[in-house]
């Protein structure tokens, strides 16, 4: 006997399989599996290689371990900074400033100097001789004269040629003579002459400028009375090119050579500051620097000049002066004493600045 069962139907029909499904579900995992070792790989580099720099970034080399002791023993001695007088010198020029004034600045037209006397006991007279001791003893090094000079960094090469290349000692001054301020404008130089016994005709002139930080310094070119070249060398050479010069004039009746023409030339005994050499220089009578020459050494000439031209007052017959001037050898000189005067640039050894442009 079969048995009974209580379902309503006696026999279920079998269920159908789905082969695609199964296929998607290996292929996700699969995907899932690569996805999760790629990954690990990645981080696992990172993590071996170390941490990145950025870009643009420098990578700063590892710095090496060094124990206390050597690195004590390998830090370099502090160097030690060694500051000359010449050098004092500079960065002070650069404090002071040049002077105010109009031969200080660019001159556009002759300005009236004149002199006025102070007491040799005068405070400024004192202070003076005091900067001058100072610069005198400064004898072991030229450089350390320096900052008592006006105008060092442009003097420095001329004081080092003058003791370096020509060995030429500064004059040995006597007493104090005469003291006084040099007045143009608003332009003051305080002037103390000196008798020095190389120096007949002149003796020592030691002029004083007052910047504007205060401070007095030395014109020391005045005080040397500094040529553009040694007297000896100057007619040696016979330059036609114009030198600058310092001498005393005078009036000279000596016409020879290119020069001959006394109705032309006025001539002019110039000797240098020691007195131990002389030229003639020359120039026309009719010309302006002529007549300011002539007035200057007390030889009159006529001239149709009007009256408030600025011409140097007529001197006495005779009379000698301090002049600095340009002047320079005719084309094939036929001596080495005869020499054309192309400037006047002051009846004095003292240039003011705008004065030797």
């Amino acid at each position: 006997m079969s048995a009974i069962s209580n379902s309503p139907s006696a026999t279920q029909p079998p269920q159908k399989r789905h082969p695609e499904k199964s296929c998607l579900m290996l292929a996700g995992f699969a995907l899932a599996l690569v996805v999760a070792v790629v990954a690990v790989c990645y981080f696992g580099f990172r993590l071996f290689q170390g941490p990145q720099a950025k870009p643009g970034a420098e990578i700063a080399p590892r710095k090496k371990e060094v124990n206390a002791s050597s690195k004590t023993a390998a830090a370099p001695a502090p160097k030690q900074i060694q500051t000359t007088l010449a050098q004092i010198a500079k960065v002070e020029a650069a404090k002071q400033g040049t002077p105010g004034g109009p031969l200080y600045d660019a001159r556009s037209s002759n300005v009236a100097l004149s002199f006025a006397a102070l007491p040799l006991d005068a405070p400024e007279v004192v202070e003076a001789q005091a900067v001058l001791t100072k610069y005198l003893l400064a004898t072991a090094n030229w450089r350390d004269r320096l900052p008592y000079v006006f105008e060092p960094e442009r003097v420095e090469a001329l004081l080092q040629e003058q003791y370096e290349k020509r060995a030429q000692p500064d004059p040995e001054h006597g007493r104090l003579m005469v003291a006084g301020v040099i007045t143009a404008g608003s332009s003051k130089v305080l002037n103390l002459q000196f008798a020095c016994a190389t120096r007949p005709d002149a003796g020592m002139r030691a002029n004083f400028h007052r910047t504007r930080s205060g401070k007095l310094l030395l014109d020391w070119e005045s005080w040397v009375a500094w040529s553009g070249k040694p007297w000896t060398e100057f007619k040696q050479e016979r330059s036609q090119l114009p030198v600058l010069m310092r001498a005393i004039a005078a009036e000279s009746d000596y016409y020879n050579y290119e020069f001959s023409e006394k109705w032309r030339w006025l001539a002019v005994r110039l000797r240098s500051p020691d007195g131990l050499h002389n030229v003639t220089g020359y120039v026309a009578r009719n010309s302006l620097l002529g007549l300011a020459l002539a007035n200057l050494i007390g030889v009159p000439l006529p001239n149709n000049l009007p009256n408030d031209m600025p011409m140097p007052a007529l001197k006495m017959p005779g009379a000698k002066a301090l002049v600095t001037l340009r002047l320079a050898f005719p084309n094939q000189a036929q001596s080495d004493h005869c020499v054309k005067i192309t400037d006047l640039l002051a009846d004095r050894w003292l240039l003011f600045p705008a004065e030797g442009k």
